[in-house]
């Protein structure tokens, strides 16, 4: 019970605060069907679409609704390490396949891995891909570079590198 409640201090103190967030501007082209993530259930689709929109980070990663994506500096590759209480925070994009219609995206470099529950989590250049559970709008950007469970979480740039600007 202690662990699970400072688990939920370090949740709320990293990213729960009332700090000013970014907004990301939603994409212009392209549908989603990938469903949006709860801290309950993280809904896979058959198929996701990528794009790409404008924030105060530069261009960055987003799924076919305008929800920011997020990468894991832990995972060196692309299988996914965020599981249980992180996977709550921070639930993973589950999806069978992708496309993108966005130029500035490969799309050779969109893929899954599978995760140890059986579902598949979308990549991108070699990064398992997640939201934020506190972005609850279409842009928002309210836990960009912190430390969560032991790593670095990111925006992603259009090439799929981590942006580290705070």
């Amino acid at each position: 019970m202690r662990m699970a409640l400072a688990m939920v201090g370090v949740f709320l103190t990293s990213c729960g605060s009332p700090a000013p967030s970014s907004s990301a501007t939603p994409p212009q082209t392209g549908t989603a069907i990938a469903t949006r993530p709860t801290a309950a259930s993280s809904a896979p689709s058959a198929m996701a679409q990528l794009a790409t929109a404008e924030s105060r980070y530069g261009r960055i990663l987003v799924d076919g609704s305008g929800r920011t994506l997020y990468l894991f500096d832990i995972e060196r590759d692309p299988t996914p390490r965020c599981y249980d209480a992180c996977a709550v925070s921070w639930p993973p994009l589950l999806a069978t396949t992708a496309s993108t219609t966005d130029p500035l995206l490969n799309q050779t470099s969109i893929a899954v891995s599978p995760r140890n529950n059986d579902s598949q989590q979308l990549t991108y250049n070699g990064h398992p891909l997640y939201y934020y559970v506190g972005d609850r709008n279409v842009g928002d950007i309210k836990c960009q570079a912190v430390i969560e469970f032991g790593g670095g979480w990111y925006v992603v740039d259009s090439r799929g590198n981590k942006i580290t600007a705070r």
